[in-house]
């Protein structure tokens, strides 16, 4: 039983780790938007949905680490509380603790950067009005791009 709450910490902590690159991500994001580096947000963002799909899929693994433990049910906040072994409430407690405050870090970095990406676009939207184009009948074309799949 030791063994999966050990588990359940060890990938919690995995859980923090990736959401403090989240959080890295989401300050670079807002570096690129103010640089007007339109490749290095690109970027970002393809780095951003690798660590999201990662992220998901910890998540997953924490969720089937807990059923194991027939905590299906409870809430990670809640989880030191249904642990018997003191050494190990502790642990988890410290753990659930720290995802819990770089959660908080990646959501203030999150509104942060949806908040100037918000800005620019309407920079960009009003920058067109005055172009005379209406940027509600702009479409994105995939003119240009071609994939050979017989390379």
């Amino acid at each position: 039983m030791n063994d999966k709450f050990e588990s359940m910490i060890k990938l919690i902590d995995e859980l923090t780790d990736v959401l403090a690159k989240i959080a890295d991500m989401k300050r670079q994001i807002i570096v690129a938007v103010r640089e007007d580096d339109l490749g290095k947000l690109a970027d970002c963002m393809k780095h951003e949905q690798v660590l999201s799909l990662t992220l998901r899929n910890m998540e997953q693994k924490r969720l089937k680490i807990q059923d194991e433990l027939g905590l299906k049910q409870v809430k990670l906040s809640e989880l030191p509380l249904k642990v018997k072994d003191a050494d190990m409430q502790i642990k988890i407690r410290n753990a659930a603790d720290k995802l819990s405050a770089q959660y908080k870090i990646v959501k203030s970095t999150s509104d942060a950067a949806r908040s100037i990406l918000e800005c620019n676009l309407r920079r960009v939207e009003q920058t067109m009005k005055k172009m005379g184009v209406d940027p509600s009948q702009t479409q994105t074309s995939n003119a240009g791009i071609h994939t050979d799949f017989h390379a």
